[in-house]
C-alpha cells in the first residue's frame, strides 16, 4: 500500500538517519521525564522510582507525539520540503504517519532503558491493556502535533508550544499520580495522557481503579485517537497556499 510505503520511507530519512546522526536530540527528549523520574525516585524511595518510571514512559511518548509541532512546522514554513513531497507525489496519509513514525523513533532508545529498568524491578507494563493504551495515546498525540502545526502561521511559536502543552498533558493528567488525587478520578481521562495512565497504572498494579474508571479511561482514549487519526489525516494543512 502506497500509504505505508510513503511513512515508512519518511520514517527511515526523518527518523532513523536523523536520530543516528543527531543522537543528541534523542538524549535532550529524555531530559524532561528523566527529570521527573529522580525527584520521585529521592523522595518516594522504590514506589516512587515505579511511578517515574510508568510516568516518564507515558510521557515520552505522547511528549515526542506533541513535539511533531515544531518538525512539522518547520517542514512547511522553514525549509518547504513538505511541498516538495506534496509535489512527489506523497499523501497526506502517509506524510503524517511518517512524522507520527519519525518521532517514536526518537523516543525508542529511551522507552527501551525504561523497559530494562521495570524489568529490573520486577514491574511489567506491556499488558494488551497496557499496549493498547500506549498505541492510542501515541495516535492522539501526533495528531494533536501535526493539526496544531498546520494551524500555525508562524514559524517562532512551533517550538514554544511543544514545551508548553506538553507539560500540560504530563501535570494536569495523572501520569505521575494517582487518578485519585484529583476532586473526582473521571476528570483524569479528559486529556489522552491521562486516560492512558489510568488503563496503565491499573494494568501495572501501581493501583487498582476499578472496572468504572478503566472502562471510562479506555473509552475516553479510543475517541481521543480515533479524533487523533482523523485530524491527523483530514484536517492537517498539506499545501501551502
Amino acid at each position: 500500500m502506497k500509504t505505508i510505503r510513503d511513512a515508512l520511507v519518511i520514517a527511515w530519512i526523518n527518523g532513523w538517519i536523523a536520530a543516528t546522526r543527531g543522537w543528541i536530540w534523542v538524549i535532550g527528549g529524555s531530559v524532561s521525564p528523566v527529570s521527573f523520574l529522580v525527584v520521585l525516585a529521592i523522595y518516594g524511595g522504590a514506589e516512587g522510582l515505579k511511578w517515574g518510571l510508568v510516568g516518564g514512559f507515558i510521557w515520552t511518548i505522547a511528549s515526542n507525539g506533541i513535539g511533531l509541532i515544531g518538525d512539522a512546522t518547520y517542514y512547511r514554513l522553514g525549509i518547504k520540503y513538505q511541498s516538495m513531497l506534496a509535489a512527489a507525489p506523497v499523501s497526506p496519509a502517509g506524510y503524517a504517519l511518517g512524522l507520527a513514525l519519525s518521532a517514536f523513533v526518537f523516543a525508542l532508545p529511551t522507552l527501551v532503558v525504561y523497559l530494562a529498568v521495570m524489568l529490573w524491578l520486577g514491574l511489567w507494563m506491556l499488558t494488551p491493556a497496557s499496549l493498547y493504551a500506549l498505541t492510542a495515546l501515541w495516535l492522539a498525540s501526533a495528531g494533536i502535533g501535526f493539526t496544531l502545526a498546520g494551524l500555525l502561521k508562524h514559524l517562532r511559536y512551533a517550538w514554544a508550544l511543544p514545551q508548553i502543552l506538553s507539560a500540560v498533558f504530563a501535570v494536569g493528567a495523572p501520569v505521575y499520580y494517582p487518578a485519585t488525587h484529583l476532586p473526582s478520578p473521571y476528570l483524569g481521562v479528559v486529556l489522552p495522557t491521562g486516560a492512558a495512565a489510568v488503563i496503565i497504572h491499573d494494568s501495572a498494579g501501581l493501583i487498582h481503579y476499578g472496572p468504572h474508571l478503566t472502562s471510562a479511561a479506555a473509552v475516553a482514549l479510543a475517541l481521543q485517537s480515533a479524533l487523533g487519526l482523523y485530524f491527523l489525516f483530514k484536517l492537517a494543512r498539506w499545501r501551502q497556499p
